[in-house]
């Protein structure tokens, strides 16, 4: 670019001074030797150049011999020529020297531009699942390249903590789906080894179908979690109130027998969405509500246009760690193995269907205790009126896809 630039300048430049010169100097040598020497200019000559006396202005003056004017040109045509073509040399190198110039300051620059870019390169290239705690850091003025960087930075803080929770997800899967083993192992090995009584064996025969359930429980989970964060949801038109008065039918006897009281203020409501996903979605937060309870508490199920509301009673929850309450596996409460009624996935479920559906989920704890957890989720298309057509609730169970199928209970 400098080179273009330099070379249309130095054009310029040429043209002007041999434009400037045509004009100009033949008028300045006339000027020259009338002033500085015996001769005069006859501005009036005729093309062919003769010489001719010219007439003395005073009596007795000495006569002036009249230099004809294609001399003078001819004389003007020589300097000029030569001039250029000293100009010509001279702007020649310069613009040798330009482009030297250029060449070098270019590649400085460039490579100075150009450092931070390898630098992210290097880092990108050397990365891995093993040390992306690695950061570029970049310091300098926040230009684009360090904005780029610092994008980058914060890309690597994300890719870092999403593979730290699938390492803590494979090793609390691992602990969950080994408990139960090593519990029935053991049930095997020491409650059929010798039975005393046939009682022994009713025992040992209820502990492994327990255990049984429980795992069938945690594999559901794990499914269902699989199949929310894929999120392929085949979005339709559900009938949330109905939906949701369907689940209600099937939790109460377990609320009932829990001594849980359940509230239900249902308001006709469409939604889009995968039926069966939003009845897992439904049945998960009444569940939990209902487990993570106390005797001659409450839950409170209210559904309005695009939205559900589930509040329950239950124990005192600090604002700081409802987060935790969403990952997989974590429990309010630090015991394990006293995990035989759930799995630890029902609100990391919830969480994943919430974002498959684009739906926006909002969890308070209560001041007394329990959790009030509101999703509001995207209403269905309009469509054309159809008076014949009427308002379905979800697909039933015996008609949901067989992927999808739960395998045990309801809820995880």
């Amino acid at each position: 670019m400098s080179l273009v630039v330099g070379t249309v300048l130095l054009g310029i430049v040429y043209w002007f001074v041999d434009q400037r010169l045509s004009q100009q100097l033949p008028v300045a040598m006339a000027r020259t030797f009338a002033a500085d020497s015996p001769y005069g200019y006859d501005q009036n000559q005729n093309v062919t150049g003769r010489a001719v006396p010219a007439q003395p202005t005073v009596p007795g003056a000495a006569q002036i011999t009249v230099i004809p004017a294609d001399s003078i040109r001819r004389a003007t045509d020589v300097g000029q020529d030569v001039t250029m073509s000293q100009l010509l040399t001279v702007l020649g190198a310069a613009l040798l020297l330009l482009a030297a110039a250029s060449i070098l300051v270019g590649w400085w620059m460039s490579g100075r531009v150009l450092r931070p870019v390898h630098k992210i390169t290097a880092t990108a290239r050397r990365l891995s699942e093993h040390n992306l705690h690695e950061r570029i850091a970049m310091p300098g003025p926040d230009d684009e390249l360090k904005q780029l960087a610092d994008t980058f930075d914060g890309m690597l803080d994300r890719l870092e903590k999403s593979f730290d929770s699938r390492r803590l997800f494979v090793a609390n899967a691992s602990h969950e789906l080994r408990t139960p083993l090593t519990i029935q192992r053991t049930a095997i090995e020491i409650g059929l080894a010798d039975p005393h009584s046939p009682q022994d064996v009713v025992e040992t025969r209820e502990q492994l179908l327990a255990l049984n359930r429980r795992t069938e429980r945690l594999i559901d989970g794990l499914l269902n979690l699989a199949v929310s964060e894929r999120g392929n949801v085949r979005a339709s038109p559900v009938a949330l109130d109905e939906l949701t008065a369907d689940v209600l039918r099937q939790t109460r006897p377990a609320a009932d027998q829990a001594g849980i009281r359940i509230d239900a203020n249902l308001a006709g409501s469409m939604v889009s969405g995968d039926p069966l996903l939003l009845r897992q979605l439904i049945t998960n937060l009444v569940e939990n509500a209902v487990r993570h309870n106390h005797a001659g508490g409450f839950v409170t199920v209210g559904v309005s246009a695009g939205s559900l509301r589930v509040r329950n009673t239950g124990p005192v929850i600090p604002a700081g760690r409802i987060p935790e309450l969403f990952e997989p596996f974590r429990r309010f409460r630090p015991n394990r193995t006293g995990s035989a009624q759930g799995s630890g996935l029902g609100l990391s479920i919830v969480q994943a269907i919430v974002h498959a559906h684009a739906a926006h989920i909002t969890t308070t704890a209560n001041r007394h205790g329990g959790l009030t957890i509101a999703i509001a989720l995207p209403k269905p298309p309009p469509a054309p009126h159809d008076p014949n057509q009427r308002r379905t609730p979800a697909e039933p169970r015996d008609r949901a896809r067989p992927a999808l199928q739960p395998i045990g209970p309801p809820g995880t």
